[in-house]
């Protein structure tokens, strides 16, 4: 099994390289400047989305995503030169929507933010769990891949970090703790738990994970709530 993953990212590459699933020579993709190729555009990726999810990355053909669509192979290429690159654009999107920090109020809580937080990171998880299933899989033998997960959690990371030093500069936490340590031990304790719900099946109630995480993660940095 190790080694035939050794050799994909060559065999894919070859593939593209005979043209196989490579857009026609000479032709340039659209934009979906219009509301109808924007429309098109999207259908392609939920189309893809669906198929990577049934079948994988590997087994996955252009053709398929086209027949899911219900548009015509030719007209894939309009806006994609290769289901590698569909891929990469569902892989950032959904890294996004994963790590993505919403704003909060001037003066919300600290506790309510790491409740909202972890409450957002696992709902989205949940929603997304068919596909990171396929990316964890793809990011073992695909560079790029790899590369646009660790730069979104490295973000991330970053996010959590700076708003760690500023509860230190506020006195609200643990003066001592190394905020960047701090926010990647954090970080990871989340997301290694969505992955033991929604990849592995482990079974835990969602509403108390939420509050279990908020617990850890306060008591862990000594946060004290301002809340009156």
């Amino acid at each position: 099994m190790a080694e035939r993953a050794a050799r994909i990212p060559n065999a894919t590459r070859k593939r593209q390289t005979n043209g196989a699933d490579l857009a026609p020579a000479g032709k340039r993709r659209g934009t979906g400047r219009t509301a109808r190729g924007r429309q098109t555009r999207q259908d392609l990726l939920d189309a893809a989305q669906a198929v990577f999810e049934r079948v994988g990355f590997l087994h996955a053909r252009v053709a398929d995503i086209c027949a899911e669509a219900g548009i015509s192979h030719g007209s894939f290429y309009t806006y994609f030169v290769s289901k590698e690159e569909v891929f990469n654009e569902i892989v950032d999107s959904v890294e996004f929507d994963l790590l993505k920090v919403e704003g909060a109020p001037e003066g919300a809580d600290p506790v309510e933010r790491i409740r909202a937080a972890n409450r957002h990171y696992l709902e989205a998880y949940r929603e997304h769990a068919g596909i990171l299933r396929v990316i964890q899989q793809v990011s073992t033998f695909d560079n790029d891949v790899r590369q646009t997960r660790v730069q979104r959690q490295t973000e991330f990371a970053h996010a959590i970090e700076h708003r760690t030093r500023d509860y230190q500069e506020r006195g609200l936490i643990h003066a001592d703790l190394d905020p960047r340590i701090a926010a990647n031990a954090l970080g990871g304790m989340v997301a290694s738990l969505a992955d033991q719900m929604f990849i592995q099946g482990q079974e835990f109630d969602f509403d108390e994970t939420v509050e279990q995480l908020t617990m850890l993660w306060v008591n862990a940095v000594g946060l004290r709530s301002t809340a009156p």
